[in-house]
């Protein structure tokens, strides 16, 4: 990767020799936090223990910030100041959000280029399977992590010279770098899957780690935001090939936990962990964010996800009381496996590069056969043509993918813009609309990078 400048700031050596040293008691700090491969990792265990830690950076931030900083929610009744900046659609270097998306991303992809690292160190004979699986794994994860980090900073996903985020493939200790560009982030990120690919064990199908399904779902994903389309519909098309879309009964089960029909990979949730659910919930269950009233007005009670989606029991529309159901694990915990593929959103893939490419009535059958699966029955294939197709795409998006981290890239990505009613800005200053245009649709670099980094550049807007 010649033309790719490696970064991570400071800090981040610091959190992520922490975690790995609260995971193996062999793990050592020296003087200056850089971490030895020669005293941290021993042994394949020591690289697996690491693994683990990668796995355990992901965090629900990102599902905060799609659910709160758009037009999904509204202040909850029980509320007592709780995400109240957040739904003001206060956003500044300053915004905790903000610095809390980069920082865990960031600290996946500094662990995962570790592991990377040790590895090339271990006497592994015997155990090359096993370290190829590890090392699979750990460049998927910098992939994904990377591609995250891609997704909420970089002001235009299609402007191949401007500015994305700092691109990391070696170990860092005090080197401060600027940002990459936005194509050569997307070829880190396309070489990391390429290596990915070609290490990982095949026989692996536990969708709480990384397959090869995984890394099929996230190209899909990059291939969508980069505009290239071709690709998107047919890494989308080979996993619908494999999962089933399910059924009313596995749909409902699949937020407790209880089903993984179409669950292409599935982030663990642990005793411990914040699940999901504490975004819009206290421990007891009281709501301090639910469902914005638009929101609620697209559902159909026909439709499966209306009572995945809406706490129908505990809610009262007539009274405004609209609370949110989506990952509500068990005994009020509130604790669910984060789904962060599924094959629907492969669907919804499927139907926009349909759209892009003119084939409204292959959309119109895709989008239908979706509604069918949630509505249990042969519903009327939408109406799909040049002027509302995209329209029709985003709103199905909105229902199918609802607190799950994607209505604020949608909005950013579509160039919708946000337009709140006012039932649900509830006359807040400035929250209840934010034009296509508005800076805040790309995150601000943190102060706490640009404190730490005097080569990094600021986005626009802030």
């Amino acid at each position: 990767m010649k033309n790719i400048y490696k970064f991570l700031m400071i800090s981040l050596i610091v959190t992520s020799t922490t975690i790995l040293q609260s995971c193996d008691d062999n793990l050592e700090i020296d003087p200056n936090s850089s971490l030895i491969a020669s005293t941290a990792f021993r042994s394949v265990a020591d690289l697996q223990t690491a693994l683990n830690s990668t796995y355990a950076q992901y965090n629900n931030t990102t599902i905060q910030l799609n659910s709160i900083f758009t037009d999904n929610t509204k202040v909850g009744i029980d509320n007592g100041g709780q995400q109240l900046t957040l739904h003001r659609l206060v956003m500044d270097p300053s915004t905790g959000v903000a610095a809390n998306i980069w920082i865990s991303r960031y600290a996946m992809i500094n662990q995962a280029t570790r592991i990377i690292a040790a590895a090339q160190t271990l006497d592994i004979e015997g155990q090359e399977d096993v370290v190829d699986h590890i090392l699979g794994q750990a460049y998927a994860l910098r992939a994904f992590a990377h591609f995250e980090l891609f997704q909420y900073y970089t002001p235009n996903y299609l402007d191949g010279s401007g500015l994305s985020v700092p691109a990391v493939d070696f170990v860092v200790t005090v080197e401060n770098l600027p940002r990459n560009t936005v194509s050569e982030v997307l070829a880190l990120i396309n070489s990391d899957l390429t290596t990915s690919s070609s290490l990982l064990d095949a026989g692996q199908t536990n969708n709480r780690f990384v397959t090869g399904d995984f890394i099929t779902a996230l190209r899909a994903r990059v291939a969508l935001f980069s505009g290239d389309y071709t690709g998107a519909l047919g890494f989308a098309n080979q996993l619908i090939a494999n999962y089933p879309l399910a059924n009313t009964t596995q749909y409902q089960e699949m937020y407790l936990d209880g089903d993984d029909t179409e669950v292409i990979w599935k982030a663990a949730r642990v005793v411990g962990d914040a699940g999901p659910g504490f975004i819009w919930h206290f421990g007891g269950g009281g709501p301090f964010m639910e469902m914005s009233n638009s929101l609620f007005d697209e559902l159909d009670p026909a439709d499966v996800r209306y009572g995945v989606i809406f706490n129908v029991a505990a809610s009262n529309p007539a009274g405004n009381l609209h609370l949110i159901n989506r990952y509500p694990g068990t005994a009020n915990q509130f604790l669910a496996d984060i789904k962060a593929f599924r094959v629907s959103e492969m669907h919804l893939i499927k139907a926009e590069a349909e759209i892009r490419a003119g084939q409204f009535t292959t959309a119109a059958a895709t989008l239908k056969g979706l509604r069918d699966a949630r509505f249990d029955a042969d519903t009327p294939a939408p109406s799909v043509n040049s002027s509302n197709g995209l329209d029709v795409l985003i709103a199905e998006r909105r229902i199918e993918l609802a607190y799950e981290g994607h209505r604020y890239l949608d909005l950013k990505r579509f160039g919708t813009g946000l337009s709140r009613a006012m039932v649900d800005c509830m006359n807040l200053d400035n929250a209840c609309d934010m034009a296509s245009s508005d800076a805040r649709f790309t995150l601000p670099i943190p102060l706490v990078e640009l404190n730490a980094n005097d080569l990094i550049v600021q986005n626009p807007g802030y």
